[in-house]
């Protein structure tokens, strides 16, 4: 085995981050691995325009021995990462971003891990945590959930994906010195790592450690800068997404669940677009994207879409009808529903999109019901709301005003998707005095649609019925589910037993 003079290289790409790049480089300087012993830093001056290069010649003299300095042209993130990689001296190699920090137990703990499984995995992967104008886990953290160390095989754990080099460490040797592709100007650490995926589809993880991940407070979040390039709409998508597939359809014959789950998350933030800015793309460029995204979803099963936690209900049934064409889906109704099928796919049906309870007011003849319901454009346009009250299988219907809320509406492309539709109906104390359920539904088409998936805001007085409690009013009892409102008739004993419980619980 290669006699390594570090257990780790840092290898930090510099460009304008004089404002935070000490406190990165404190960050190495802390960690209880020991500094001097088993890191070695090297900073990439990257032709940073400004006071970054001499920071990095401050510290480099006060540690000679573990700091090393590049000044180079302005070449990139990957030109002055495989810079960093030609002097690496460490064992195991990590890519801090220069604005950003680890926790100080971080190298002691992903060594720990490494050194146990080095023969069976090529990199380890630790969680990323967001600080400064956000406070919060990254999205992909839940690989993280068990909170042990963890030898992970994507081919049983297709869903846990890892596309950044700066939350991963590598072993040395399969860092090759052009390990990133300087013809990407996004994505190339998902290229990279996928590379290594394809030949080793296994990867160690360490909950224990952390990777501090600056969101700097002058960053737009409106708009986030990437979609301000061609690059990210076509490069991108040439480049990694789409040679994500050509790659393991040359190594395997077939693309495998994990390359396919990686590539629909990246492609996931493409669909998540209200517009798309102008000037970036000709039109031309915009219909190439569209055919290179079309072609990459062509590699990525219908359940891969269906099963991604970042796209709405709406949002993976434009994936579907862009994959197979926008007049593909057939238009079924059944069981008080609608849903659309694509071959052997049916995507969300139209009862299953949110209903929002938001109040229930008492008022001197009966309740006031405020709520809004959200649908797909793409299913028959609503035509009327009603409440119906079920008891002893005898139904009454109570019509709802209702009006399409402006405020609320989603697009893509400047094309609606779904939007809510606010709602409102007065209810009469005098057809509640029995058991009953109150179910929120609509017409379209002249047909009658259910909805199932029933949540409440905070004002909404009625708690669900798996907490075991019940709002009492006007001698009522009132739970709800995901399906409906339940109501009870109330008498002396069993409010006394509500009453009593409800104390308890608290």
């Amino acid at each position: 085995m290669t006699d390594y003079r570090f257990k780790f290289s840092i290898i930090s790409a510099v460009y304008n981050a004089e404002n935070y790049l000490e406190d990165a480089i404190q960050s190495i300087l802390v960690q209880d691995i020991g500094f001097q012993d088993s890191v070695e830093l090297i900073l990439v001056d990257d032709g940073s325009p400004d006071s970054s290069g001499s920071i990095c010649d401050f510290w480099q003299k006060k540690y000679p021995d573990n700091i090393k300095v590049i000044h180079k042209e302005n070449g990139g993130v990957s030109s002055a990462r495989n810079a960093g990689i030609a002097v690496a001296e460490g064992r195991y190699i990590n890519f801090m971003d220069s604005d950003d920090k680890l926790s100080p137990d971080t190298l002691s703990s992903v060594y720990q891990y490494f050194i146990t499984i080095d023969d069976r995995a090529d990199l380890v992967s630790i969680p990323i945590y967001f600080f400064e104008k956000k406070e919060q886990p990254h999205r992909l953290n839940y690989k993280f959930a068990s909170n042990k160390n963890l030898l992970v095989d994507l081919n049983q754990k297709y869903s846990f994906v890892q596309l950044s080099a700066a939350s991963a460490f590598f072993k040395r040797e399969v860092l090759t010195p052009d390990f990133f592709s300087t013809t990407l100007r996004y994505a190339e650490d998902a290229r990279a790592i996928m590379g290594l995926f394809l030949k080793n589809p296994i990867y160690g993880i360490v909950p224990q450690a952390r990777y501090d991940y600056r969101c700097r407070e002058s960053m737009n979040s409106a708009l986030n800068g990437s979609k301000l390039h061609k690059e990210w709409y076509l490069d991108c998508l040439q480049e990694y997404v789409l040679w994500s597939a050509q790659q393991a359809l040359a190594l395997y014959g077939s693309v495998p669940k994990f390359v396919q789950f990686h590539m629909m998350y990246d492609l996931q933030s493409r669909f998540r677009m209200e517009e798309f800015p102008e000037h970036v793309l000709t039109p031309s460029e915009k219909e190439k994207f569209m055919v290179l995204l079309k072609e990459c979803l062509s590699y990525i099963s219908d359940p891969i879409i269906l099963e991604q936690k970042n796209l709405s209900k709406e949002q993976k049934d434009l994936v579907i009808r862009t994959k197979y064409g926008a007049d593909s889906g057939i238009l079924e109704y059944k069981n008080e529903d609608y849903h659309y099928r694509y071959g052997e796919t049916t995507t969300a049906s139209m009862s299953s999109y949110v209903v929002k309870l938001q109040q229930l007011i008492p008022q001197d003849n009966g309740l006031l019901l405020y709520g809004s319901a959200k649908t797909g454009v793409h299913f028959p346009k609503p035509e009327h709301f009603f409440v119906r009250l079920t008891a002893k299988k005898q139904a009454i219907t109570l019509p709802c005003s209702f009006q399409q809320n402006a405020d609320r509406v989603f697009r893509y492309h400047g094309s609606t998707l779904a939007c809510f539709y606010d709602f409102q109906v007065l209810i009469p104390y005098d057809i509640l005095k029995r058991n009953s359920s109150l179910e929120i539904c609509m017409t379209c088409n002249s047909h009658t649609v259910k909805f199932r998936n029933l949540t409440a805001e905070p004002s909404f007085p009625v708690p669900p019925k798996a907490q075991k409690k019940t709002w009492d009013c006007h001698s009522l009892f009132f739970s709800r589910t995901r399906e409906e409102i339940l109501v009870e008739s109330g008498h002396l004993l069993k409010r006394c037993i509500t009453s009593f419980k409800s104390h308890f619980n608290k």
